[in-house]
């Protein structure tokens, strides 16, 4: 029989939020099989990441999870980081593979950011500047799963993200949906996949993105030296630590985004010889909220290293640009690109741009 665990029967030697969860997943972890954690009860006000370990099932149920002021970490991850104590906020030492593991919203779930960010000093810009976009690294995800096998997050309103909301690195049969996202955030996409995803589903996206809305984004080159640069952190925790990876993106499906935002709505992205392919896009529809570039946009940048063909087999069907400059804009040699039913509704716009 599966084991139920509440995290609110945990709170009678807890100090705070914080604690009554560790200690529930501390008590849940020791079981082997599978096993449910249920927030229900109360709103929940964390100070760090909840840690999920394999084979557990987590339900929000009709209540909030939000940080408290200055928290700079996610609000769930994987256990499986091993944490460089040295640099915490770093590459971490080694990622171990976790599976089977849900995370499900029920009625009014509702995950919510830190009201107040934490500043930190980037010794690059010599300034001191608040934690939130990709300068920051894989801490600024709202979720991060890195090595993860057999994941599902649905039922959500994520609300205050500090970057991109749900990130997913060397992941493999994953099933986002059923999210309502609102980023106001540098670097605010909604759903992003890494280098070494595949065969992952996210459909049925709602709300508004301040950077991409789904991203399929294959940059990584493995496990190196970093100089000091604006990048003072890695954005994806298993990548980063480990050299000889696929870094190839591939077996997506993408259907029913209908978002408004800025940047784009759906991306496929690739440099560093990397490959994007065997990727189905289907319903992306703009609510006309914000201003885009394109709706779509399949391209090279970020690094060199693009070969002819690195992004292919990517089929585009049914996209509605309400705001965007362009509906589909391609800008790179890829190959077998097929695409139908794509609308402009920006009297100022077009419906192609490509390169």
């Amino acid at each position: 029989m599966e084991r139920i665990f509440h995290v609110k029967d945990f709170f009678a030697d807890a100090k705070n939020d914080s604690e009554a969860i560790e200690s529930c997943f501390a008590v849940a972890r020791d079981i082997a099989e599978s096993k449910t954690v249920v927030f229900d009860g109360k709103d929940y006000f964390i100070d760090r990441a909840i840690l999920i370990p394999s084979n557990t099932q987590v339900i929000i149920d009709n209540c909030t999870i939000k940080q408290n002021d200055y928290v700079f970490d996610n609000v769930f991850r994987g256990d499986n980081l091993i944490i460089n104590g040295i640099d915490p906020y770093g590459a971490p030492i080694d990622v171990t593979p976790i599976r089977n593991i849900k995370i499900i919203g029920k009625g009014e779930a509702k995950i919510v950011g830190t009201d107040k960010p934490q500043i930190g000093y980037h010794p690059f810009f010599k300034e001191y500047q608040t934690m939130t976009g990709d300068f920051w690294g894989w801490r600024t995800h709202m979720f991060s799963f890195s090595f993860c096998e057999n994941f599902e997050l649905s039922g959500l309103k994520l609300r205050q993200t500090m970057c991109w909301a749900v990130c997913f690195d060397n992941c493999q049969q994953c099933y986002v949906h059923d999210i309502d996202i609102r980023s106001d955030v540098k670097n605010g996409d909604g759903i992003d996949f890494r280098s070494g995803c595949n065969h992952c589903i996210v459909e049925n996206i709602t709300g508004f993105t301040s950077d991409d809305t789904v991203a399929c984004t294959a940059l990584s080159r493995g496990k190196r030296e970093r100089p000091l640069s604006k990048y003072l952190s890695v954005s994806e925790p298993y990548n980063s630590s480990h050299e000889n990876i696929d870094g190839s993106i591939h077996h997506i499906r993408i259907n029913n985004i209908l978002t408004g935002g800025f940047h784009h709505g759906v991306i496929c992205l690739s440099a560093h010889g990397n490959q994007v392919y065997d990727i189905e896009i289907s319903n992306v529809e703009e609510t006309g909220e914000g201003g885009r570039e394109a709706t779509v946009k399949i391209y090279t940048g970020y690094g060199d290293g693009y070969n002819a063909g690195d992004i292919h087999d990517i089929k585009i069907s049914n996209v509605i640009s309400e705001k965007a400059k362009y509906a589909l804009m391609t800008k790179c040699e890829a190959e077998n690109v097929t695409y139908e039913n794509i609308v402009q509704n920006n009297p100022e716009g077009e419906l192609f741009f490509k390169k």
